[in-house]
């Protein structure tokens, strides 16, 4: 019954020009309106997921987004790895590569944290965001294959039969090492997103100026600012950018 009149209300506000959404789905519903045309504007024909951990981009880009093109996860965390070629058997358009991307091919020891989502490449410091303590430290470490963008990128497109990429980039203070391995892949892409830090809570990583500054000096300009995490006392941690090509726009 419950569902029926949730039904109804929504059918009687859309014909009047509004939406009724969850309190709890405001946050990433301008994200995704914004995604979704940008996507559209560009005719995007293939997403590139580099840090899918178990996959929650890719439900936010069919379930939210509502994109229905290819999607390519890269993940180098075995007990990920396994889990999303599970889920991809439901999605013939989700394709599954477990390795990590970086600045050149080779391996490298990836920190598996308490709460993966925070696993990296590099050594977590929380001194400035008490409330990842317990968190954001390893649980283990594990060897990863690491490729460069621009040695699997003609692969994947020859495979695939893509023009048109669109790259996400979550790697947990390490997207400027990915956007190093990608030199001759960056002008094929339409446009990007990467998880920009405000408070560093990783040793080492860049600043969100340091990374907004390297791909405006390689083309690409911000369309959207997109708050992911705060502390308890409201400081923004971390933020998506999306940044379009330049030539594209």
């Amino acid at each position: 019954m419950l569902k029926i009149v949730k039904d109804s209300v929504l059918k009687v506000s859309r014909s009047f020009g509004y939406d009724i959404v969850p309190l709890r789905e405001m946050k990433e519903r301008d994200f995704a309106l914004h995604l979704g045309a940008l996507l559209e504007q560009l005719k995007i024909d293939c997403v590139l997921d580099v840090g899918a951990n178990v996959g929650q981009y890719h439900d936010f880009l069919r379930n939210k987004v509502l994109y229905e093109g290819p999607i390519v996860s890269f993940e180098p965390v075995s007990r990920h790895v396994a889990l999303l070629r599970e889920r991809a058997q439901a999605d013939d358009d989700w394709h599954v590569e477990g390795y990590a991307l970086g600045a050149k091919d080779g391996n490298l020891p990836i920190n598996v944290m308490v709460s993966d989502q925070f696993s990296s490449f590099l050594q977590p410091d929380n001194s400035r965001v008490r409330d990842y303590d317990g968190l954001n430290v390893p649980q283990h470490v594990e060897n990863v294959t690491v490729r460069t963008l621009d040695v699997v990128m003609p692969v994947l497109q020859e495979r695939l039969g893509f023009e048109r990429p669109y790259l996400k980039l979550d790697t947990q203070g390490f997207d400027i090492e990915v956007l190093q391995g990608a030199g001759d892949s960056l002008p094929l892409v339409r446009a990007l997103q990467t998880e920009a830090s405000v408070i560093g809570i990783y040793k080492g990583m860049p600043g969100y100026m340091d990374t907004i500054r390297y791909l405006n000096e390689r083309g690409f300009d911000i369309t959207g600012l997109y708050p992911v995490s705060r502390d308890s006392a409201l400081r923004l941690v971390e933020f998506d950018c999306v940044m379009i090509n330049r030539d594209a726009a």
